[in-house]
């Protein structure tokens, strides 16, 4: 990449997640999250280098529109407003026509088939607006992963545990070998949670592409066990 080339993250369809005053005003549902998030990983990885900065700010995109489409599912439950009630006015007598003409003259009868063809073109506007009513589509189901992500993030705690050992050390690029890109990109999120949360230390040497993963040593209370 030259020194005035744009990083490919700042190019569609990645940028998306990098303009957070934009994000407020696009439409959530528009946003197709897995393929955006898969696309970003796999060219991170195959240009050999992972951006710490650019994936927590992708990251924090990506929460933030996962919890937009959140809201709008809850607005759809919610239970219609009822309409609210008309104040009845007091509506004075009509004032009697100051001017009376001779050889216009309207009968009763006249008056109510006005009325009638009045009401009859109403029904058939209303008729035509409830055809042309549609449904709206029920969003998605919300992904597991992100509803379900702490049980996620225990889970891969507990095996980085018992596999490599608290004081053991793990590359990413070995836990992630055999792995799909869906899996590939989900243990990378969580990976970046646990960081986050002190569990582990991530370190990567500047020579070097692949990610030294470290679990931090923690006492029953769940503090860090300072060593003498």
């Amino acid at each position: 990449m030259s020194e005035f080339e744009k990083p490919f993250w700042m190019k569609p369809p990645h940028n998306i997640l990098f303009d957070l005053l934009r994000l407020h005003r696009i439409r959530p549902w528009d946003v197709d999250i897995s393929n955006i998030l898969n696309s970003f990983l796999s060219e991170m990885k195959t240009r050999g280098y992972i951006d710490f900065s650019a994936s927590g700010t992708a990251l924090l995109s990506s929460s933030i529109i996962y919890r937009m489409k959140s809201e709008l599912v809850l607005k759809m439950e919610e239970p219609p407003k009822p309409p609210a009630q008309r104040l009845q006015e007091e509506v004075p007598p009509p004032l009697p026509f100051p001017i009376r003409f001779e050889y216009t003259t309207i009968s009763i009868s006249e008056i109510l088939a006005a009325i009638e063809e009045v009401l009859k073109s109403e029904l058939k506007l209303m008729d035509k607006a409830i055809k042309d009513l549609t449904l709206t589509p029920v969003p998605e189901a919300l992904d597991d992963f992100i509803t379900n992500i702490q049980e996620h993030l225990d889970r891969l705690y507990m095996k980085l545990i018992q596999d490599y050992g608290e004081d053991g050390e793990i590359s990413f690029r070995i836990l992630t070998a055999n792995m799909s890109m869906q899996d590939f990109v989900r243990t990378f999120i969580l990976i970046l949670f646990l960081a986050s949360k002190e569990k582990i230390s991530l370190t990567q040497d500047e020579s070097q592409s692949d990610i030294k993963i470290k679990v931090v040593k923690y006492d029953g209370a769940g503090g860090k066990v300072r060593r003498p």
